[in-house]
């Protein structure tokens, strides 16, 4: 029988689960001929440290002895951190889509010894609830589908990988692109804006930046493109998504009107929510949008510093006055939080501005001057805030590192204050010093001094190569040009193959959609096109990667906002 292996683990996320009865196997391609060899299929979860939901699930379900003793007795039961294997996580996210699943985490998928997939879902509770079934009864059913249902596995079987290998069919190049209207490509974005709210029409309000800045690049001349682009600028300024109390942005709001925030704080977010601001501040020169950027930025290099990077979370949950866990406590603000020294102005300010949604903390009626004017309260409810701290995870992820040098950068430019470009600098160094090595090759995260995961995606190359030209265009450094094409080479050597750039070593993932982060793929094709101008760097591969993205842009182009605006505008 396996035992939980968990607490030789590094990853924040896995230690949380060292604990559980389950027998959590951490993830290693060797996995395979574990379950092989016990013919048992692979329970596979994943999430992140700072993910409220794969807490819940972990309490409801993973914690629970009737539910750990089923899952040991049928399944091989893997968990994985997602921010240390992407390329599994959108892999497996990918087949929720396939089998017309909402994806998210904690991220729930059945697959054959071989890691092929044939059930999943997110978060199941321990008892059924909104139509959402108890766990337990889909692990008995998955169990006895697996056991007893081979004609039923070997359909879903072939109907996923005869998707797979249509999905990935090209009968497109650039040259067909060339046809693309740019009346066709702006209808795809705007007939999704949300012009009453700002954001896109969903019931969860994500900044959705790289559709943001797809936009961004039409707005000087567009009136209607321009005033949306405020109108999500403002809620990002003045709602719930931003903590105005602690600083920085949550991940997403669960409502349509922005009030209520899902409470973790990615570093990821506040990097392109930032750059986003400011780059819209040069736009309009509305001080409030550089005041939050800045605001935000300024709070990551304060709280998510560490000795090799920023770190690459802060937790949803912190504990209650019972010390159990709860999604939001330290930052939503109840009675006892608000201080009794409030001047008669102040108290002015607070009843003209400040709207409570649910204890979170939104503003109205909020321009630069009264937001300036309303800080000195924030500073004051802080400081009388006496709750614990949520967890931040330590890890240093070095694409998300590499997003907020850029972020920097930005700053640095349109502030012409010389700190954001000494810190990005900093940053910069720390991680490469870090994080990549001399001939090229690089590690996706480190952990301590000792410690660097020796695993690498797409992500990880095109970002440093994107921030390592950023570098080279502000200094004329020609080290830091060398270095970008040093790196591309490496990129290519791991991740290309037949004119695709997969997004993992294994080209098992071609991924070139934009998610909350720019598209991997788009942001390589950029900066490789224009090496191959200015270096050595192969035209031919360059043009080849090139038709198979005009390929998917022409197939997907609403999933395509970073594509689109390099093939438009070479940004």
């Amino acid at each position: 029988m396996l035992e939980n292996k968990l607490k030789n683990e590094y990853s924040l996320y896995l230690l949380e689960h060292k604990n559980n009865p389950v027998a959590w196997q951490p993830f290693t391609y060797q996995i395979t001929e574990t379950a092989e060899k016990e013919n048992k299929p692979i329970l596979l979860s994943i999430g992140y440290s700072s993910c409220h939901w794969c807490h819940v699930m972990a309490d409801e379900s993973f914690s629970d002895n009737e539910t750990a003793e089923f899952i040991n007795e049928n399944f091989i039961p893997v968990k994985i951190d997602r921010e240390e294997y992407p390329d599994i996580d959108k892999k497996y996210q990918f087949f929720l889509q396939i089998i017309r699943q909402m994806g998210g985490w904690p991220l729930t998928v059945f697959t054959d010894p071989d890691l092929t997939p044939f059930y999943g879902g997110t978060y199941f509770p321990k008892n059924e609830i909104q139509g959402i079934p108890a766990f337990l009864n889909v692990l008995k059913a998955v169990s006895e589908l697996y056991k007893n249902n081979d004609s039923k596995l070997d359909k879903i079987r072939g109907n996923y990988r005869n998707f797979i290998k249509r999905f990935n069919q090209t009968d497109s190049d650039f040259n067909d692109f060339q046809n693309y209207t740019k009346e066709k490509e702006i209808s795809n974005f705007m007939d999704q804006a949300d012009r009453q709210q700002g954001g896109l029409k969903v019931n969860s309000k994500f900044p959705n930046i790289p559709v943001m800045n797809y936009l961004l690049s039409f707005a000087e001349n567009d009136e209607n493109i321009m005033k949306f682009l405020k109108k999500t600028a403002d809620q990002l300024c003045s709602s719930g998504i931003f903590d105005h109390i602690n600083g920085g942005f949550y991940r997403y709001c669960v409502d349509s009107s922005w009030n209520t925030p899902h409470f973790e704080k990615m570093l990821y977010d506040n990097a392109l929510n930032a750059e986003f601001l400011t780059k819209l501040y040069d736009f309009t020169k509305d001080p409030l949008y550089l005041h939050i950027a800045r605001k935000a930025a300024d709070f990551i290099l304060e709280y998510f510093s560490t000795d090799f990077g920023l770190a690459a979370s802060m937790n949803a949950d912190s504990p209650d006055e019972n010390n159990n866990l709860v999604e939001g406590y330290y930052y939503k603000i109840f009675e006892n939080d608000i201080p009794a020294n409030f001047s008669e102005n102040e108290k002015q300010l607070i009843h003209n501005h400040f709207v409570f949604k649910e204890n979170v903390l939104n503003l109205q009626d909020i321009d630069y001057e009264k937001y300036v004017k309303i800080e000195p309260v924030f500073e004051k409810i802080q400081n009388s805030i006496n709750k614990e701290k949520p967890v931040l995870d330590t890890k240093v992820i070095i694409s998300w590192n590499m997003l907020f040098v850029n972020t920097l950068l930005t700053l640095s430019e349109m502030t012409n204050d010389e700190y954001y470009f000494q810190m990005a600098v900093n940053l910069y160094n720390k991680v490469k010093n870090y994080l990549i090595n001399d001939d090229g090759s690089l590690f996706r995260i480190k952990y301590h001094k000792d410690l660097a995961f020796n695993h690498r995606t797409l992500e990880d190359y095109a970002y440093s190569i994107d921030t390592t030209m950023r570098m080279f265009e502000m200094t004329k450094d020609r080290v830091m040009l060398d270095f970008a094409v040093k790196l591309t080479k490496k990129m290519f050597e791991i991740f290309r193959e037949n004119g695709v750039l997969f997004f993992d070593t294994n080209h098992d993932v071609s991924d070139t959609f934009d998610e909350a982060v720019p598209s991997a793929f788009a942001v390589a094709l950029k900066n490789s096109e224009h090496l191959s101008e200015i270096s050595d760097i192969n035209g031919d591969i360059v043009g080849k990667l090139k038709d198979f993205g005009a390929d998917r842009v022409l197939k997907f182009p609403a999933g395509h906002p970073t594509l689109l605006n390099y093939f438009k505008f070479g940004v």
